[in-house]
């Protein structure tokens, strides 16, 4: 009987040795979160001042005002430009540029991504407006939204047609 006893005192203090191993004190928590949290922060410090780094963009609905490119509607990845009511998207720049059904043929540039979740929205000829695939938001051929859940509109850029070399200019 004795040695049942002893044996049972002896297991609980492995078990209570065990169980000071696995956890640690408030203050010893609270070191090691410190920690982690500077060595998160001293990266991402690190990452931005990097060769080729880049701060990100605080609101990314936008492309800044930095947009300024020529496309020639000749080109293979253009050349549905060449009839109205259609639209292509210019994915580098975040652009989608729209050939109006209209007599003259017009030009609509404008951000190609819903400001509500940035996906990337669909020239609907038929009615001469965006469509967001997403949610269903839609804007103007100005880029104004006309059904939520999107709150802002798209950025719209300048067209310049040179009917003589077949080039489309988009600039803020």
């Amino acid at each position: 009987m004795q040695e049942t006893m002893a044996n049972e005192v002896e297991n609980k203090e492995v078990l209570n040795e065990e169980t000071n191993r696995n956890t640690i004190d408030r203050k010893e928590f609270m070191r090691q979160v410190g920690l982690s949290f500077g060595a998160i922060m001293l990266m991402n410090c690190l990452q931005s001042c990097g060769d080729g780094g880049e701060i990100p963009d605080p609101n990314p609905t936008g492309n800044s005002g930095k947009v300024d490119f020529t496309i020639n509607i000749n080109a293979a990845a253009y050349a549905n430009l060449k009839n109205k009511g259609t639209a292509v998207v210019v994915t580098a720049q975040r652009v989608i540029i729209a050939r109006v059904n209209d007599t003259n043929g017009s030009w609509i540039a404008v951000d190609s991504r819903c400001t509500h979740e940035q996906t990337t929205i669909n020239y609907r000829a038929a009615t001469n407006d965006f469509l967001c695939p997403n949610h269903g938001s839609t804007f103007s051929s100005t880029g104004a939204v006309t059904k939520s859940p999107a709150t802002s509109p798209l950025t719209r850029y300048n067209t310049s047609f040179d009917a003589t070399n077949n080039t489309l200019r988009v600039f803020a």
